[in-house]
């Protein structure tokens, strides 16, 4: 069987469905191509918190995507609650980081961005070298993930899946693809597989500095009090959740593509919680998981068109900060895609850029 659309889209985590629905605003007919359980999205898996970890140690090309994420988060759960998804439940609940001597930069990064932040004088995290940024927020990702999900079907943008891709070529102009569950024809593909996107471009001769990273996290329960904000130390992170779960996490293992679950992750983590909010000492974790991030030699993403492969573009190398520069990417990408000039230059994001401006 062959299908056909003007865009044919690898990878169904958070930055191949926003670009699906970019795409589909924009008036192009869209193929979600989702491999499913057979390589799972780092979307899932993550956090969810609205900013990148020590975001002040970032250079600008990364803030740029990540800056009005929030923001654009609230305007994508009314159009998902409106079609009657569930609600990705973005909670402002604030951040404290235990920024130590790098106080100075955290606070001259977040004056320069217009952010609020303030030295915390009465912190879970200490008494000294903590900064608090109370509008950063976060996402319950999983529920974001199934609410896109609802959204593109209310949207009527096709979505196939579990799918994988075998093959792609250039044939008179547009692309095929080789697939598991036949041939798909576009004018147009969007690779945004994640860590896979990597085997994808070998396929082509292309490589890049990409890389895999394994993560673990825990889950949990509310049976003791929740932080009043998200926790963030040089050695992990507490996020509390609206309903007063909690999820710690994350160990950070480059090269590894293995979703099973290690006893030293766990033990790790419970470290990092009982560190962090005292209340975890001794409770028992309701889940642990692991998700694989699609690293990169550079810390912003990859994205555009890639060279030698006319209609051929790429969105990768998110790394851990897929979910907060995921609804600027999409834009970015969609832009560029229809021929429009992006808002945010494209040049930093670049295959052929090595550093930022």
């Amino acid at each position: 069987m062959t299908r056909e659309a003007d865009v044919a889209i690898v990878g169904g985590g958070v930055v191949g469905q926003l670009l699906a629905l970019a795409l589909s605003d924009r008036g192009r007919t869209v193929l979600l191509l989702d491999a499913g359980p057979a390589c799972p999205p780092a979307s899932w898996a993550g956090g969810g918190i609205l900013s990148a970890l020590f975001p002040w140690r970032y250079p600008d090309p990364l803030t740029a995507l990540t800056l009005d994420a929030c923001t654009r988060y609230q305007v994508l759960a009314r159009r998902i609650l409106a079609v009657e998804g569930p609600d990705p439940e973005i909670l402002t609940c604030g951040m404290h980081v235990e920024a130590g001597d790098e106080m100075a930069a955290a606070l001259s990064w977040a004056e320069r961005y217009a952010i609020s932040a303030e030295p915390a004088s009465d912190s879970p995290l200490g008494a000294e070298g903590v900064v608090s940024f109370p509008t950063i927020a976060a996402i319950r990702n999983p529920r974001l993930l199934k609410g896109l999900a609802t959204l593109l079907a209310a949207e009527h943008v096709a979505v196939q899946r579990p799918v994988t891709v075998v093959g792609m070529d250039a044939v008179a102009g547009r692309w095929r693809l080789e697939t598991s569950a036949g041939v798909v024809v576009a004018q147009q593909v969007a690779l945004s597989a994640g860590a896979w996107s990597a085997g994808l471009l070998a396929s082509r001769g292309l490589q890049m500095p990409l890389m895999p990273v394994k993560g673990e996290m825990l889950l949990y329960g509310p049976q003791v009090p929740a932080p009043p904000h998200i926790l963030l130390a040089r050695e992990g992170y507490v996020i509390p959740r609206a309903d007063g779960h909690m999820l710690v996490g994350s160990t950070v293992q480059p090269g590894l593509m293995d979703h099973r679950l290690t006893d030293e992750a766990g033990r790790f983590l419970e470290n990092v919680a009982a560190r962090l909010w005292p209340p975890l000492v001794g409770q028992i974790p309701l889940a642990q998981w692991a998700g694989i991030r699609p690293g990169s030699s550079r810390s912003w993403p990859i994205m555009g068109e890639l060279p030698g492969g006319p209609g051929l573009f790429v969105a990768t190398g998110h790394y851990r900060n897929g979910l907060v520069s995921a609804p600027a990417s999409a834009e970015l990408l969609a832009d560029l895609m229809c021929g429009r000039t992006p808002s945010l230059d494209p040049e930093p994001y670049s295959v052929s850029s090595s550093s930022p401006p």
